[in-house]
């Protein structure tokens, strides 16, 4: 992502005279991209004229409509989160008339480069996302309600133990020959990883990487992981749970691996009138998106606007789990990103 940002800013007026100023800001650059890409690959910042189309911007092309770092389309409808970091790259930026951009700013990179991976994404997958029907928006502060609501389903997989793994405390269950905990895709899952792998990696870091997509709430994204997993242990605080009902996971991973998922699952039921298979399907093809889409931010823009306000007006205190996830969240999008990145060089 870097590189196209970088190729961005060669194409630059040659009457542009470079100042004090410009030459720290390049030498900013080049030590921020020497320490995200190594010593092995260098890039230079001097001015590197290509064709003649690269030179002058398209008159046909109204310069509000791009990028004014690295000059590339803005997505028609920016989300309030892209706008956000527009405003906080504004700041730190100045005026850098260029014949390839007029309105074109300059800026150490590490101030927006953030902002041309939003909008690369905001372009490429809000378009492909609303043609599958995955909201762009989700109303945060009702969610906590909507979880609330789905209590009975979850009731039913939290009570219904697994004798094969806690055989006496299953001893309690009285609902009959159905078994919702037994039936359930996301317990199946941790119990054949366990099977093959054993608790303590399942549960484990390693073992939630590998199984990052399937245990993920979709299209709900980070921040939406922080507010459902809150909701989840306000319904089911981990202390209350009998010491062997969730075997072999903790209660806490209990609630990670399983309710989770199965609440976000029910979620997007309702979101798009689907059949359990169907959402199933949507939940695991949409996580990418959604960690892409819905990061937690707790400094400007839409996810941190409701990350203050989902709750009731008070700020979302994030745990262990939620650390554990949004870490997993933030590995994935760099991944994405170089991904992207080595899709344009190509």
């Amino acid at each position: 992502m870097a590189t196209q940002v970088l190729e961005s800013l060669r194409r630059v007026s040659p009457v542009t005279k470079r100042t004090t100023q410009d030459r720290g800001i390049e030498e900013e650059n080049a030590a921020y991209r020497k320490k995200r890409r190594g010593d092995s690959e260098k890039i230079s910042l001097d001015v590197d004229w290509g064709s003649d189309d690269e030179m002058f911007l398209n008159p046909a092309v109204d310069p509000k409509t791009l990028c004014p770092w690295c000059d590339e389309p803005l997505p028609s409808d920016p989300t309030p989160h892209l706008r956000a970091l527009m405003a906080a790259a504004k700041r730190v930026s100045y005026p850098d008339d260029r014949l390839t951009n007029p309105l074109g700013l300059r800026a150490p990179l590490a101030a927006f480069v953030g902002v041309c991976q939003r909008h690369r994404f905001e372009r490429n997958w809000i378009p492909r996302a609303r043609k599958r029907g995955w909201p762009t928006t989700i109303d945060w502060d009702a969610l906590s309600g909507r979880i609330s609501r789905l209590r009975g389903h979850l009731q039913a997989i939290v009570d219904d133990v697994d004798g094969g793994f806690a055989a006496e405390a299953s001893r309690t269950w009285r609902g009959g020959s159905r078994r919702p905990r037994k039936e359930n895709e996301f317990w199946m899952e941790v119990v054949k990883n366990v099977r093959q792998q054993g608790s303590r990696q399942t549960a484990g870091v390693r073992g939630q990487f590998l199984h990052f997509n399937k245990t993920q709430p979709g299209y709900y994204g980070e921040l939406g992981y922080v507010i459902i997993h809150q909701t989840l242990c306000d319904m089911f605080p981990p202390a209350d749970f009998h010491p062997d009902a969730t075997l072999p996971l903790t209660p806490a991973d209990f609630i990670s691996l399983v309710l989770v998922p199965e609440a976000a699952m029910r979620l997007i039921m309702e979101d798009l009138s689907l059949p359990r298979d169907q959402a199933i399907e949507t939940l695991r093809e949409s996580v990418e998106y959604g960690v892409a889409m819905f990061p937690v931010d707790e400094g400007e823009g839409e996810a941190g606007s409701n990350n203050s306000s989902a709750k009731g007006g008070g700020q979302l205190v994030v745990g262990a789990g939620e650390q554990m996830f949004m870490e997993r969240a933030r590995v994935r999008r760099k991944e994405l990103e170089e991904e992207e990145r080595m899709e344009a060089e190509e």
